[in-house]
């Protein structure tokens, strides 16, 4: 087995239970994982364009050495990484280079930078032309490894923190932050009325589920088309999207009509129809979606009408779970988000769980037991998304039937 190393993103969370997923469809699992890294052992090396399979990931690392770890870790790192050691990468030329460490106090990182200054000097010393890339982060983002030029003219050294040992590697791919972006700001249309999933969250969301080429995948709540999108770059080949809103079939057929014309070798087979999330036809091995979520906030709404909002979201989930159970086949996979409404220090959620587990669709733990205490995850069931101070987060939830 070998073993690559994630980098998680701003939703730690999600990001494991995308790698959980998806890990396995590759043969392998994730065997450590932090609230910032994750490991991955497969049977064969991953290759950098796995990257762009992630929504959740910002980096991909191949892991090349396990350092003994100590009470002092700094002192570790210091003694292994010197300019004798960088020379496996650099045997010639100029040296560009920078260093992301996890795990590590402030203060450590802080000994690290003056330890790479000290390194930098002794490279100039040796008559070698020398770059070291700096920043204010904590670690280096994915734009500054990518406008850095460190994956072409250079190397990201990664660093990890495990406990008994600190993992070494070096970055071999980071997130298209620039694609993400075309993706999300660049298509015609775009209402956040009928729906602003996120394509970092919509292609976690297809993960979660297990999307593969041959389901046939249903969002019936389909909004601006984002997940529609997703999974046809994810590979899905048969996808139905459909929605009760006029405006939102509209922007979700010309959005995906811009992406076919932005990537003409999607083979797709692709159905967009207006109707009601209740009634639809198709019949899905899976559904991802995010349903109406309710009216949007202003910020001053008391909790007895949050109560009451979530009720009427209640009636409408319920109702379209009961038809789910006709057309889903059998072991399909529902994902879909939920809304959870925050006022001081009370949530409002949907009481709905134990009517859907009537109807017979089973929920799914999205963290091993081992995870969700780790990160401090009361139900690995439900997994949150959304900045803490925001009004209204989004409950990410999986069943299969």
């Amino acid at each position: 087995m070998t073993e690559t190393i994630f980098i998680l993103g701003r939703e730690p969370e999600l990001s494991l239970a995308e790698l959980n997923v998806v890990s396995a469809q590759w043969g392998g699992r994730v065997s450590w994982c932090s609230a910032e890294v994750a490991a991955v052992s497969t049977p064969a090396e991953l290759v950098p364009e796995k990257l762009k399979r992630l929504g959740g990931s910002i980096k991909m690392v191949k892991m090349i050495e396990e350092w003994p770890n100590s009470q002092m870790p700094m002192d570790i790192v210091k003694k292994k990484l010197d300019w004798s050691w960088l020379q496996q990468f650099w045997p010639s030329g100029r040296v560009e280079f920078g260093v992301s460490a996890y795990g590590f106090s402030n203060s450590q990182r802080g000994t690290l930078i003056a330890h790479l200054l000290g390194v930098k000097k002794e490279i100039k010393a040796d008559g070698r032309p020398v770059r070291l890339v700096t920043s204010r982060e904590p670690q280096h983002s994915a734009v500054t490894v990518q406008r850095n030029g460190l994956l072409k003219n250079g190397k990201e050294i990664i660093l990890v923190n495990a406990g008994e040992k600190i993992l070494v590697g070096v970055t071999v791919a980071v997130q298209d932050y620039q694609a993400y972006s075309l993706r999300d700001y660049g298509r015609p249309n775009a209402d956040p009325k009928s729906g602003m999933v996120p394509p970092k969250l919509a292609q976690m969301m297809l993960n979660i589920a297990g999307a593969e080429p041959d389901d046939v995948l249903l969002d019936p709540f389909c909004g601006s088309g984002t997940i529609l999108q997703e999974a046809a770059l994810n590979g899905v080949k048969e996808i139905y999207g459909s929605d009760s809103e006029v405006k939102a079939v509209k922007d979700s057929q010309e959005n995906l009509r811009w992406l076919f014309k932005e990537a003409p070798h999607l083979n797709v087979n692709m159905e967009i129809t207006k109707m009601d999330a209740r009634q639809t036809v198709a019949r899905p091995t899976i559904i991802v979606t995010e349903p109406y979520l309710g009216e949007p906030l202003r910020g001053h709404e008391p909790l007895v009408w949050l109560k009451k909002q979530a009720a009427e979201l209640a009636k409408l989930y319920l109702e379209t779970f009961r038809h789910w159970k006709t057309t889903l086949r059998p072991g399909g996979r529902i994902v879909m988000l939920w809304p959870e409404y925050v006022e001081g220090e009370q949530k409002v959620t949907l009481e709905l769980d134990v009517e859907v587990a009537r109807l017979g669709f089973t929920p799914v733990d999205l963290l091993t037991p081992e995870q969700a205490a780790m990160l401090k995850i009361e139900n690995p069931k439900v997994l949150v998304y959304g900045r803490d101070d925001a009004r209204v987060r989004r409950q990410v939830r999986k069943w299969i039937v």
